[in-house]
């Protein structure tokens, strides 16, 4: 059984801190560990009166879908509302929240022991009857949850103690439940309906108005540590220059994630520092093998995938078109989180002579206007892509362009680019999935097994009876960490280095812009675990 004595929510400035903090006007970048700023102006100041904040966020989450408003106020913006059983750490550890301790109580059920202390908002004690609840409403139309859970999964063993059993073999349900999908709601709550949902965490909804803003405040009754902030208000910019603007015209506070191609439009604002967490996602290229229907694509074939991986120059792409502000890697999650074997996946290296072979073995020589073709078909890819600039598919399209491939970028809203990744209608996918769960294999499982729960995973999944899908699978059962990382490190090998299912381009930091005068931030690399309590105001 884990347990950690004596655990207990740290106060700012107790927690191991790891923190970037960009000083405007001078050539200082200090770096430590948990992407908390008390540096720059403002440092030593003394709190304002007024604790609150005003957060420039992109565009609203959770319009799109039933799917998606069922997890407000916790996913992907997380405003730090409702509290998981455990918390992702910044180092992908997992940290006791509203569970003190867990246990495998049999082949493939997990026992969880609920804090004494927790309470809900208006001040009710947390029951094993909650998280009951919770977990059937992840698994109720539009399901949410991904752990293969059931309406019988989650069992009542006594007012502490709840039993949680997959209705598939997964031993990954602990590394799992720490998605804010699976924040614990007060029965009767139901987000889809009604954002207003009484939960356990430092802050509660206020109002939310649909594409334009949420508001928190301060939970008077927070069994743990106090908030710093009264009052968080996030609102929303689908345009990221827009964004940009609001802060430097003092609209809004602090801005999230700041796109690396827009960042140099206010890295010399005076009042405003920049701060960057550790690799927290990465910018890679899905590769679509067949269409809904299972019809091949042309990326069905081996010798096309390897050719486009070997065309493109990430260490250029990282240091020319995001300006060195993110790291070279080849995992397809962040390498942290497969510890010592991270090495064992290697990537395609950047080798255009290579990749002109490999087009000319397969049968797609030059024609006189540089695009490679076979038997009278051009050699055309279609390009879409989503949280990523432009700037970015159009790097990709010059390289593939250098060793003749014709690639066509399609710029979609948000509506048409899920109906193109859903039907197949693509050939590369560039995107930033994020590591938002403590399973080094979350990622692998999620986006490209055929029982996955990605969107598209029957459109890029190497397919039934491959090596890639039986090392997956074997991840679901591994009983310790160290061997998972491994098995995890195994099958990224063979979905990057064997079969080139992903191309990743880079290891991106999260980059939030902020007014000197906010401070205590603790920037996580998972988004969807960003907490805010630390956070507060100076003079």
């Amino acid at each position: 059984m884990w347990r950690r004595a004596g655990w207990a929510r740290s106060s700012v400035g107790q927690r191991p801190l790891r923190w970037t903090a960009l000083l405007l006007g001078a050539a200082l970048v200090t770096t430590a560990c948990a992407g908390s700023d008390d540096a720059g102006g403002g440092q030593g100041d003394a709190p304002a009166d007024i604790q609150e904040l005003v957060v420039g966020y992109s565009e609203d989450p959770w319009v799109d879908s039933e799917s998606d408003r069922k997890r407000i106020p916790s996913y992907p913006l997380n405003a730090d509302v409702c509290e998981t059983l455990v918390h992702l750490g910044t180092d992908y550890q997992l940290e006791p929240t509203l569970a003190t301790g867990w246990e495998q109580a049999g082949d493939n059920t997990f026992r969880f022991t609920l804090d004494e202390d927790a309470t809900f908002s208006d001040g009710r004690p947390l029951t094993a009857e909650d998280v009951e609840y919770t977990m059937d409403y992840t698994v109720q139309e539009p399901s949410t949850g991904f752990s293969f859970l059931g309406a019988d999964s989650a069992e009542v063993v006594d007012e502490r103690t709840v039993e949680i059993t997959p209705e598939e073999p997964n031993l990954r349900l602990v590394e799992q439940i720490n998605h804010p999908t699976y924040s614990v709601l007060s029965p009767g709550d139901d987000p889809l309906n009604d954002a207003n949902v009484t939960c356990t965490g430092p802050f509660e909804v206020v109002s939310y108005t649909p594409e334009q803003e949420l508001v928190v405040e301060r939970n008077e009754n927070y069994w743990g540590e106090a908030p710093e902030l009264d009052k968080i208000t996030f609102r929303f910019f689908p345009d990221d220059t827009t964004r940009v603007l609001a802060l430097q015209n003092g609209e809004v506070d602090l801005i999230t994630d700041v796109p690396q191609g827009i960042l140099a439009t206010i890295e010399d604002q005076p009042g405003i520092k920049i701060q960057e967490s550790s690799v927290g996602n990465v910018t890679m290229i899905y590769v679509a093998r067949r269409d809904e229907a299972g019809t091949p694509k042309l990326l069905a074939d081996p010798a096309l995938r390897r050719a486009v991986a070997a065309s493109i120059d990430t260490e250029a792409f990282v240091n020319g078109v995001l300006g060195g502000n993110a790291e070279v890697i080849d995992t397809v999650s962040p390498p942290a989180v497969l510890g010592e074997f991270a090495d064992m996946v290697q990537g395609v290296d950047y080798n255009p002579a290579e990749a002109e072979r490999l087009l000319d073995e397969a049968g797609w020589p030059r024609q006189g206007d540089g695009i490679r073709a076979k038997d009278g078909r051009p050699l055309t890819l279609e390009i879409v892509y989503a949280r990523i600039d432009l700037t970015v598919a159009e790097f990709v399209q010059s390289q593939l362009r250098e060793v003749g491939i014709d690639a066509r970028i399609k710029q979609l809203d948000t509506g048409a680019y899920s109906d193109a990744i859903d039907s197949g209608d693509f050939d590369l996918d560039i995107s930033q999935p994020s590591q938002n769960d403590a399973n080094p294999a979350f990622l692998l499982a999620l986006r490209w097994t055929l029982d996955g729960s990605g969107a598209n995973t029957s459109i890029l999944s190497p397919g039934p009876g491959t090596t890639y899908q039986t090392l997956v699978e074997r991840t679901l059962t591994a009983t310790d960490r160290t061997e998972l990382q491994r098995q995890a490190a195994e099958a990224m090998h063979e979905l990057v280095d064997v079969e080139v299912g992903g191309i990743p381009l880079s290891g991106n930091y999260r980059i939030f812009a902020m007014k000197d005068t906010v401070q205590g931030v603790e920037l996580h690399p998972s988004g969807t675990n960003q907490r805010w309590a630390s956070v507060f105001r100076t003079e």
